[in-house]
């Protein structure tokens, strides 16, 4: 038969209050435990160490009261209200910061957060002044439950989030779309989502870009649109940018939130919908037209341009002239695209919506690219 006792344990924290005394049972023949007896003129209990490392988290997590003393990484996807999910990066770090790293699954949107967090008993708060985040309960010290709108832990698992036996630091690069430029070889970029300027690192993946500025009579001396994908430096450079993947100029257009109501010009538009089909957003298929009747864009592949006349809302698109790169994973949607743009007769800007139509059928929709 078994033997069981009961032994006091206490949670000691140098930063927190301590959490009330409770009584737990330990099983001795599973448990190995040393104990420490303090002065008799001590009110302290008896500290326990419990060196079974699965007994010491039920026991460490039994409190009402949650203690985070050494950076961790948590993961996971959540449901997304509109897409398939949202994969979260959380890192939590000890000094009361946290960094979180948020991709939306087909949108080829990523959201990189950082703040501070507070601990309400076992409730995990996530503070940023521009962003409003999910709030989370530690079900144990490895799981993380999300809060409902009444604040209680959704104990379905699709909404949990699973620490990671080690920490990692979070991958911060993203898809970018804001002004770029450049003086005395020295560049910034703007964020049209965040306003944000950041200086440009010279690095080789930045000296391209560079010369096709300074080359181009359009670009040089001027501000102007660009989209790339970059990250920002870390420590003593958090406010650069490094370039890891530079995609195009876009001369005239302007930011997504500085667009006129209605207006079809200047506005680089990112495909949404293929007749009926969503389109995956990380093709990036994306067009702008210019007020010089002139169009061009990327068409998940390719970089295409066309002349198009437009009266009212009657559109006609000539012929495109695209470049004859093979991608196995677009070519296909590429091709319907680019023959559904050509064969589109009348145009509607609804809001930030822009919808071609053929004989009155819907055959492609657009939003405002903001990265």
């Amino acid at each position: 038969m078994k033997k069981r006792f009961l032994v006091t344990v206490m949670l000691l924290s140098a930063c927190s209050q301590l959490p009330t005394e409770r009584k737990v049972e330990v099983d001795t023949l599973h448990v190995p435990v040393k104990s420490t007896v303090p002065a008799a003129t001590s009110n302290v209990p008896e500290e326990i160490i419990i060196e079974n490392d699965a007994t010491a988290e039920s026991l460490a997590t039994d409190f009402e009261h949650v203690f985070v003393d050494t950076d961790m990484t948590f993961s996971g996807t959540l449901p997304c209200a509109d897409c398939p999910g949202i994969t979260y990066h959380l890192n939590l770090f000890r000094d009361g910061r946290f960094a979180v790293r948020q991709e939306y699954i087909d949108r080829n949107q990523v959201s990189i957060v950082r703040g501070i967090w507070l601990l309400e008993k076992r409730s995990l708060h996530l503070v940023n002044q521009q962003q409003t985040l999910p709030a989370f309960h530690f079900l144990s010290n490895r799981q993380l439950a999300m809060l409902d709108l009444s604040g209680k832990a959704i104990t379905n698992e699709n909404y949990q989030l699973q620490r990671e036996t080690e920490f990692r630091k979070l991958d911060t690069r993203q898809a970018m779309l804001g002004l770029y430029s450049l003086s005395n070889n020295e560049a910034s970029f703007t964020s049209c989502s965040s306003g944000e300027t950041l200086a440009v690192a010279n690095t080789q993946h930045h000296l391209p870009v560079m010369r096709q500025y300074q080359q181009d009579e359009r670009l040089n001396g001027n501000s102007v649109i660009a989209t790339l994908v970059g990250r920002r430096g870390q420590d003593e450079q958090t406010n650069t940018l490094f370039i890891d993947k530079f995609e195009q100029f876009w001369p005239s257009a302007v930011c997504p939130d500085q667009v006129q109501p209605g207006k079809l010009q200047g506005v680089v538009w990112r495909a949404e919908k293929l007749a009926n089909r969503y389109i995956p957003q990380q093709l990036n298929i994306r067009v702008i037209f210019e007020k010089n009747d002139r169009l061009y864009g990327f068409a998940g592949c390719n970089n295409f341009n066309a002349n198009y006349k437009q009266r009212s809302s009657q559109l006609n698109v000539e012929q495109l002239i695209s470049t004859r790169k093979f991608c196995a994973d677009s070519s296909e949607l590429e091709n319907k695209f680019t023959q559904s743009l050509q064969s589109a007769d009348r145009v509607e800007v609804n809001g930030d919506t822009l919808q071609l139509f053929q004989n009155n059928k819907l055959i492609l929709q657009f939003k405002p690219a903001i990265n």
